[in-house]
């Protein structure tokens, strides 16, 4: 006789610390088939770029979160200032870095100026493996980077993330 599979539910916790941890005050989202590229920006008053993430999305990732990010943003309203528009310099493939793939978005808002956005990532396989189990499990997902910036740029991205999408 098979044995019955246990499914228990998995809950994610907290990263201590993160990987990289930056401000921004400009964002370009690229639309590819089954991803998503978002690059941020930190820019000066010359222009002068001073520092920058880029991350992908999978489609998975967009279409599981779509619902907690669209009713964050529904509570924090729309942009009240436009982000400027921005297109991140191109980086020559010798020069690119390995783009970090992000499985969850964590964001929160004070003082409605400020806010950040968390990029957590984790491993799918770890996440079944915990839920077969059997009882309740928590996962700590990788701290990939914590962005800070104005609550509008916050705003602006979650906008722009879901625009056209069903």
């Amino acid at each position: 006789m098979a044995k019955k599979t246990t499914k228990s539910s998995v809950g994610l916790g907290y990263p201590p610390q993160y990987i990289l941890s930056f401000m921004a005050n400009r964002y370009a989202i690229e639309r590819e088939d089954g991803f998503t590229v978002a690059h941020f920006g930190l820019v000066n008053r010359s222009n002068l770029l001073l520092d920058r993430f880029t991350c992908i999305f999978s489609e998975h990732t967009l279409k599981s979160q779509r619902e907690n990010l669209v009713q964050y943003s529904d509570k924090v309203g729309l942009p009240k200032k436009k982000t400027p528009t921005w297109v991140p310099p191109f980086k020559e493939a010798e020069a690119a870095v390995a783009v970090p793939v992000i499985d969850f978005l964590h964001l929160c808002h004070w003082d409605d100026a400020h806010a950040e956005i968390c990029f957590w990532n984790f491993s799918q396989a770890h996440l079944s493996d915990l839920a077969r189990m059997g009882k309740d499990q928590v996962l700590t997902p990788w701290g990939v980077a914590m962005l800070r910036c104005e609550i509008d740029l916050q705003r602006g991205f979650l906008a722009d993330l879901y625009n056209d999408r069903v």
